[in-house]
């Protein structure tokens, strides 16, 4: 609403009335068009704080928008929004790698008539069983439970979810639990970590290894994604200056979400060995983009023809792909170098649902 702009003068008491007839027509009047405007709006059910809508496809929703739930009484509506199963597998180890547990979701029977491309996706610092699953170790090898899925933090059944729509079988290996840590590392010293880059990138290659063992999977189309400590680990896998192990497949493409891009800065022999999408928080004070626009510069003057697309979304903190709110983490040992001594972690909708769209395009572009 425009307001008319102040003034000091007063007006003639003759004109007082009508005045003041004319502004208690308008009120009435808007009072009206509201109720009007009320009894032809839907009630939208109010989203539960304990289970947050799940991720919606690129493009359908606008920023912050609500899709109205279907009908109870549509059989076909609640199929549609049942989550996809998952398969609780293990990855063969060797003398250096345990055998790991993973998450294998496949797309619902007759989605897709052709061999199916994969994502492998790795999880973040904080790993990637729910806070119970992980307490509780109801995700051991050995327990028996109806809903596997449901072991996974709410993030990874959303992605998996959104992904295996689009046709994708998906692999979550849980790099943490086999090694003692189903609680993650966030709060240890990067430093002193046991589980650093060289060790996650391991799991990534015995994940790639078999995915493509797996029947109706295309292995010349696999996806590497990963999100934080994940998508460190993927800079690592696809980095072209490390070997590639024989009978491995090769990544056709990878999507990093705000990695920490500090020691692939330092590292000047950094070269990619797959196209990349990396998405990252322009305010994002654990993992700052400033890095990763620095990553990008260095690999281009290495290697002019790489593709390396860099998309930085301006505010948004580290995490902005989900849906919680926006809090302080003072745990985060590498806090304790900033003033603050905390970081921001939380969801953004707007760049939620444009690096969707992003997320979207990449994996349909023949040539990302």
């Amino acid at each position: 609403m425009v307001h008319a702009p102040a003034t000091t003068q007063h007006a003639p008491r003759a004109a007082r009335p009508a005045r003041a007839w004319l502004r208690a027509a308008v009120a009435l009047g808007f009072s009206a068009w509201l109720a009007g405007a009320a009894a032809h709006t839907p009630d939208l059910p109010a989203p539960a704080l304990d289970a947050p809508a799940p991720l919606t496809p690129a493009g359908v929703l606008a920023p912050n928008a609500v899709s109205r739930a279907a009908p109870a009484s549509s059989a076909a509506a609640r199929t549609a929004a049942a989550p996809v199963p998952a398969q609780r597998v293990q990855l063969r180890g060797d003398a250096a790698t345990p055998a790991l547990t993973a998450y294998w979701f496949l797309p619902r029977e007759g989605a897709t008539p052709r061999a199916l491309p994969v994502v492998v996706a790795l999880h973040g610092c904080g790993g990637l069983l729910a806070q119970r699953a992980a307490r509780d170790g109801t995700a051991a090898a050995g327990t028996d439970t109806a809903d596997v899925a449901a072991l996974l933090q709410q993030r990874y059944r959303e992605y998996a979810h959104w992904l295996t729509e689009r046709g994708y079988a998906v692999l979550m290996p849980d790099s943490f639990s086999a090694r003692g840590k189903p609680h993650g590392i966030c709060a240890e010293p990067i430093d002193n970590r046991a589980i650093d880059d060289r060790t996650r990138r391991a799991d990534a290659l015995a994940a790639l290894r078999w995915v493509a063992q797996q029947p109706a999977v295309d292995a010349a189309r696999i996806v590497l994604l990963g999100w934080s400590n994940g998508a460190q680990a993927v800079l690592a896998t696809v980095d072209a200056s490390r070997p590639w192990p024989a009978g491995t497949p090769q990544v056709e493409r990878a999507v990093a979400f705000y990695p920490g891009c500090k020691r692939a800065v330092q590292q000047h022999s950094f070269r990619l060995r797959s196209p990349l999408l990396l998405m990252i928080g322009g305010a994002d004070d654990w993992t700052p983009a400033t890095r990763c626009a620095m990553l990008q510069s260095a690999v281009q003057a290495r290697q002019p023809g790489a593709r390396f697309r860099l998309e930085i979304f301006p505010g948004a903190y580290h995490g902005f792909d989900g849906t919680s709110e926006l809090h302080r983490r003072t745990d985060v040992p590498a806090a304790a170098m900033r003033k603050s001594q905390s970081v921001t972690v939380g969801g953004d909708a707007v760049a939620r649902v444009a690096a969707l769209a992003q997320l979207d395009s990449w994996l349909a572009s023949p040539d990302p």
